[in-house]
């Protein structure tokens, strides 16, 4: 393989702290309107550094957002589940991943309704430019001594 080997992310904390901004962000998104139509609830379970994160359009809570992004939340029971590392978890985030091949693959693992979920593929596009927004908004803010 050779080449440079960096992870995505630095530690869980970070890992929370990217997608606790991506849920703020992406609340109202269209995706998070379909998820809450569907009345779904999506799990990623990560590895390395490991978190599971939930989205849930079943019972958001708060205010008029149709979705609510948790971490290790255990209810609602997720209808659908993804597990793969966090490195594979930021191709998908970034837009990268082809998600049918990595599931073909084995570099994601899947529990459930995944045929539901694959239908919220067109509806990512906008969530992943504001996750590589993000991403570029951290890495400048390193540059910079931040």
């Amino acid at each position: 393989m050779g080449g440079m080997v960096v992870a995505a992310y630095r530690d869980r904390a970070e890992m929370v702290e990217i997608f606790g901004a991506l849920g703020e962000r992406a609340a109202a998104s269209e995706a998070a309107r379909a998820l809450h139509q569907l009345r779904m609830v999506v799990s990623f379970v990560y590895r390395d550094p490991d978190l599971v994160l939930v989205m849930d359009g079943r019972t958001p809570g708060d205010g008029e957002a149709p979705m609510a992004m948790r971490f290790d939340a255990e209810e609602p029971a997720p209808d659908v589940t993804f597990e793969c590392s966090a490195d594979v978890g930021h191709q998908f985030w970034s837009g990268r991943l082809d998600v049918p091949q990595a599931l073909g693959r084995g570099m994601v693992k899947a529990r459930g309704s995944i045929a539901k979920a694959l239908k919220l593929l067109p509806l990512m596009p906008p969530l992943y430019e504001v996750y590589r927004d993000l991403m570029a908004e951290r890495a400048a803010g390193a540059g910079a001594g931040a």
